[in-house]
């Protein structure tokens, strides 16, 4: 069984005037990731995916999809991936049926096939109800779903995304994030760039964060998030401290300083085991509490830490 979806050794491009793009890529991907790909605009990240899908050649390096090399197998190896680069652009007459069937005549897909595949998309990304519709009357959602069910309907083992919730309002973004965290459930392997970190952060299980070409950090969506740890609790009280109660507060064992806003915040030193130990203490000294929550830095917070005040 192939467990490696994408690897890349020494990848490098190097654009005319010597811009450098990608810088000696080593990215090994493994079947079954959802994987997000970040980085500040110029970073590389569209650079790698039009070489993974074969839209630029590489200066130098070597791409294997599934562990077979790219390079002179490219016609059978896009067959294995499904791509949805931005909102891609519809003739507005077609329905989605029609639209669909000419996709997988392209792929030379037998009638019955196509007709199973079809309908099982549609139902997929919930456009069963509109297949004989316009597709000039469709919203941007719609469309990105649409876009989704074109990438989907050969059934690739790959898909590639990049900004598939752009320009979507909230209802838009929830849709588009639950299909694709079924995707990768049911098995499909998932490598998506987002200037969207929530939605990274939610969809994916592994992130890459990708600077001048070269990749400053690679690590499982769980490590991150016990790297997020901000070393701050919020605290809410059902009614205003005493001031006997603040110096209390501050005398709390590993407590370091405490500031009052609409929550209190209160820094500690210590890991994330020290807040049972202050929250026993608080219990201890009967403090008015309803509200006790150890802070988590956000993958945004992350982000400006590694980039600093770089556009994303």
């Amino acid at each position: 069984m192939v467990t490696t979806a994408i690897e890349t050794v020494n990848l490098a491009k190097i654009f005319p005037g010597g811009v450098q793009a990608l810088n000696s890529l080593d990215l090994n991907i493994r079947t079954g990731e959802s994987v997000g790909y970040l980085g500040p605009n110029g970073a590389g990240k569209t650079t790698t995916i039009q070489i993974f899908l074969n839209l630029l050649r590489p200066s130098s390096g070597d791409v294997f999809i599934f562990s077979e090399q790219l390079k002179g197998q490219e016609r059978k190896i896009m067959r294995r991936i499904g791509a949805l680069i931005e909102l891609p652009g519809f003739y507005d007459n077609l329905t989605p049926n029609q639209l669909l069937r000419h996709i997988c005549r392209l792929y030379r897909m037998e009638q019955g096939v196509m007709n199973q595949s079809i309908k099982e998309i549609l139902d997929l990304v919930q456009l069963t109800e509109v297949r004989d519709r316009s597709i000039g009357t469709f919203s941007t959602g719609m469309r990105r779903r649409l876009g989704i069910a074109q990438v989907l309907v050969h059934d690739p083992e790959l898909v590639i995304f990049d900004e598939p919730t752009n320009g979507l309002d909230p209802k838009g973004i929830r849709e588009i994030r639950d299909l694709i965290k079924t995707l990768n459930k049911d098995g499909k392997t998932v490598f998506m760039c987002s200037h969207n970190l929530p939605e990274v952060a939610e969809i994916s299980n592994r992130v890459i964060f990708l600077k001048n070409g070269n990749v400053i950090e690679d690590r499982q969506m769980r490590e991150f998030k016990s790297r997020l740890s901000s070393n701050i609790i919020e605290l809410k009280f059902i009614r205003s401290l005493t001031e006997k109660e603040k110096k209390n507060l501050n005398s709390i064992t590993n407590v370091l300083n405490v500031v009052y806003d609409h929550s209190i915040f209160i820094e500690y030193q210590g890991s994330l085991d020290t807040t049972h130990q202050i929250l026993q203490d608080l219990l201890k000294y009967n403090f008015p509490l309803y509200y006790f929550t150890p802070r988590l830095m956000t993958l945004e917070e992350l982000y400006l830490q590694l980039f600093g005040k770089e556009v994303i």
